[in-house]
């Protein structure tokens, strides 16, 4: 497991170092940036099967079958008959550096063992070894690619959601992009790190601009998607096979679920009214000749919500809010409605969110595909 020993100059240097920074000082090799890593001994997993007979049609030659499988595929292997409060599920106990991961499966009258979401059959060999490697190497939580809280149980999960509800206090705007980062203070027991196709991504030392959006309130794991969003990157949880959890940032090509900017609260039971009153409910609007900038201006003074731009979806449009003027003709409506008609227009769309503390914002945004509307839902 790698862990990381933070203080605020080694937090700098390891930041820096991970995309590349020119904030890295030419002698980063010395001993302040060698003892921010201390490496403890991999665990040891030990992978066995218990495989309970059918109380009502024993299939003793099945078990047999089966006994031969697992001995060919070095693994040891329980045929017996169910005690009473035996059921199938994977188990998992850690002593020191060894995991023992035990497998409790159902032999059916078929001769098909069953758990409790999979099943194999005996032509089903190279899926059975598959699953062995990936217990072996991500033990009873399994590989966490395609897992719902990425691959986290839920209480991990909950201890992750709740250090990234801290609000951030440090301005950002205008900030070096590892000093912005340095100002959100990320969780010191989430170590960071960049693929490669990120720090690619993110662009050339001296090309690196500036941050222009200032987080300031919001909370951390908000505040830290949004600030990435600006170099086309994004980050996710990534469960190890040692069970430790990073932060890691990738692009979109490789992301599997970001991390959202921001939360669905229809999928948290919140009440959009509540949240946003002044969004939604009618007043008289009427926006004649203003640029964009100074309507989401107007939109902010009048419904006291902040409002944020994707300046990447912008960019990818070719848009300047500074240049482009909008009208919307006098009506009692809400600025819900008239923000996106004013935004839909442009093919962009306005989406009402959440932080990690419920704060209420509007993002405006290019329309999602599928799997980045997911992401934004628990």
């Amino acid at each position: 497991m790698l862990r990381l020993v933070r203080t605020s100059v080694s937090c700098l240097l390891l930041i820096a170092a991970a995309i590349g920074s020119s904030l890295l000082p030419a002698d980063h090799g010395n001993s302040v940036f060698a003892q921010d890593f201390t490496s403890d001994e991999p665990l040891h997993t030990d992978v066995k099967f218990e495989l309970l007979l059918s109380r009502e049609r024993t299939n003793g030659l099945a078990g047999q079958q089966w006994a031969e499988i697992f001995r060919q595929l070095n693994v040891p292997v329980r045929v017996r008959q169910p005690l009473f409060n035996d059921k199938s599920g994977i188990e998992q106990q850690t002593f020191g550096t060894t995991r023992r991961v035990t497998a409790t499966g159902l032999l059916d009258h078929g001769g098909d063992i069953v758990f409790p979401d999979r099943r194999f059959s005996r032509n089903d060999v190279g899926k059975l070894r598959e699953w062995i490697e990936e217990l072996k190497t991500y033990g009873a939580q399994g590989a966490p690619t395609g897992q719902p809280l990425w691959g986290m149980t839920q209480a991990e999960f909950d201890v992750l959601h709740a250090a990234m509800q801290k609000p951030v206090e440090t301005a950002t705007r205008d900030l070096d992009l590892t000093a912005a980062i340095v100002a959100i203070e990320l969780p010191e027991k989430y170590p960071l790190k960049f693929t490669e196709a990120a720090k690619t991504q993110i662009g050339p030392v001296d090309d690196i601009a500036a941050v222009k959006n200032d987080v300031t309130g919001f909370a951390k794991g908000t505040a830290f998607a949004l600030l990435l969003r600006e170099y086309g990157v994004a980050f996710a949880p990534k469960r190890l096979p040692d069970e430790s959890v990073i932060l890691q940032v990738e692009t979109a090509e490789e992301i599997d679920r970001a991390w959202p900017i921001g939360w669905d609260p229809d999928s948290l039971g919140l009440s959009r009214l509540q949240l946003a009153r002044d969004f939604f409910l009618p007043a008289t609007i009427e926006i004649d000749k203003m640029t964009m900038t100074q309507m989401l201006d107007e939109c902010r003074k009048t419904t006291k919500l902040p409002v944020l731009v994707d300046g990447l979806a912008l960019d990818s449009l070719n848009y300047d809010f500074n240049r482009i003027v909008v009208d919307y003709p006098r009506r009692r409506t809400s600025w819900s409605l008239a923000l996106r008609t004013l935004v839909g227009k442009l093919q962009l769309t306005q989406e009402l969110r959440v932080d990690e503390n419920n704060k209420p914002f509007v993002w405006i945004t290019r329309f999602q595909n599928e799997k980045n509307e997911s992401a934004s839902k628990r």
